[in-house]
């Protein structure tokens, strides 16, 4: 870990991760010069952000800084969570630092960062916190931290631009509320790691980067208690094991069904305007309208008896619905939840929700016969290799360049291009 240093109008936290038999890795994080004493002087983030790609090494570790053993402790139960979900792709390790001292609390207490993408999730998380309605686990909001590199990844087309429309939308709606805004930069998605396991290590490093001033951060929830599933990057189960003793990462709002969510942000009218769930619209941070998420959050607006929002532009017909195609399995249970939810209104006998159960029994059906198939693979590989000399088909084999397909035809295996 590096000393943080300033350039012009921002800070730049960086650090790296060395492998003896291995490429070196680099982190760093990039955020306005104002908050510079916020920033921990402790590795602490870079620990929880290198995590994963620790555990796919397999190699003790050994941290060129200062560490809080509270989240050495903490980690080694995290890091038995992933062992049990994904036994063969990650297995714990041990962590040693070359100071172990505990980060001391912020000088003002009960000061929580939340992290804010202007989505349901964190816009429910940050509304429902600023005006109480979390009983008594409700906290005090004083910062939220609008993160570049994360759903907006660094290389992707215009994604300054991108980011600016994100950043203008969260300004608005963080300004109504008087949260102040924290733009970071951070360059996670370089690294070595599947996206859908490290990103809840990714969002929580960069907030316990700022663990000068805050001591907890709501962490919104986006798998509901009532179908938790696993393995997932950020989940009920793992997320707290992230925390440490004068810094808490809290699970917020999984007992509430996103049409739930719907509900309740329906009353901020900044919200409405600037609701952004598209990850898929290039070169535009506006909602397309047409992806997957963008069809399922208008729908779930339907379930909950709101109206649509000026933030997206069309609605979306039946066909559209019919024809939807689901890339994991767990979008299927999220859209289950919408017609769930639209059946406890009253509104089961609707088209569009004959049109959302339909499209679901035509993906489970899709999924089912993948995993028939699936278990033939072995044997359809053998007899490539009987026939071909490689276990790839002929399209890969014809993508390959000259070079990788003789390798292939003498029995070389390589990964699907």
């Amino acid at each position: 870990m590096e000393q943080p240093r300033i350039e012009g109008p921002t800070m730049l936290a960086a650090g790296d991760l060395h492998h003896p038999d291995g490429p070196r890795q680099r982190l760093w994080w990039r955020l306005p010069a104002e908050w510079r004493d916020a920033v921990t002087a402790w590795a602490d983030p870079f620990v929880v952000a290198f995590l994963f790609p620790i555990m796919q090494w397999r190699r003790d570790v050994m941290v060129d800084g200062v560490v809080s053993p509270s989240l050495l402790s903490n980690l080694e139960r995290y890091m038995a969570i992933w062992q049990a979900w994904l036994p063969e792709r990650y297995q714990p390790v041990a962590i040693h630092a070359r100071e172990e001292t505990e980060a001391p609390a912020p000088a003002e207490g009960e000061q929580t960062i939340v992290p804010f993408s202007c989505g349901v999730d964190s816009s429910f998380t940050l509304y429902r916190h600023h005006q109480g309605l979390a009983g008594r686990l409700t906290r005090r909001i004083t910062g939220a931290m609008v993160m570049h590199g994360f759903d907006i990844w660094l290389d992707q087309k215009n994604a300054e631009g991108v980011y600016t429309g994100l950043l203008g939308g969260a300004r608005n709606m963080l300004e109504s509320l008087d949260v102040p805004r924290i733009p970071v930069a951070s360059n996670f998605h370089e690294m070595q790691t599947t996206w859908a396991h490290s990103f809840g290590t990714h969002l929580v490093g960069g907030l316990r980067l700022l663990a000068g001033r805050f001591d907890a951060t709501l962490i919104p929830n986006n798998i509901p208690y009532a179908r938790l599933y696993m393995p997932w990057g950020s989940h009920p189960v793992s997320d707290p094991c992230l925390s440490s003793r004068h810094f808490q990462v809290i699970d917020d709002g999984g007992e509430a069904a996103r049409f739930e969510k719907i509900q309740l942000i329906a009353q901020w009218p900044e919200a409405m305007r600037h609701l952004r769930v598209c990850f898929e619209n290039p070169g535009s941070h506006a909602n397309c309208c047409r992806c997957e998420k963008c069809l399922r959050t208008i729908l779930s607006f339907r379930a909950a008896g709101v109206e649509l929002p000026p933030a997206f532009l069309t609605d979306v017909s039946n066909r559209q619905i019919r024809r939807m195609r689901f890339h994991h399995e767990h979008n299927t249970r999220q859209w289950l939840e919408v017609a769930r939810g639209a059946e406890e209104r009253g509104l089961g006998g609707a088209d569009w929700v004959r049109a959302v159960q339909s499209a679901v029994r035509r993906s489970q059906r899709r999924w089912k016969w993948r995993r028939f198939k699936r278990t033939f693979v072995p044997l359809r590989n053998r007899i490539r290799r009987l026939f071909r000399g490689s276990p790839l088909s002929r399209r890969e084999l014809a993508q390959l360049p000259a070079a990788l397909r003789r390798q292939a035809a003498n029995g070389t295996d390589h990964a699907r291009v």
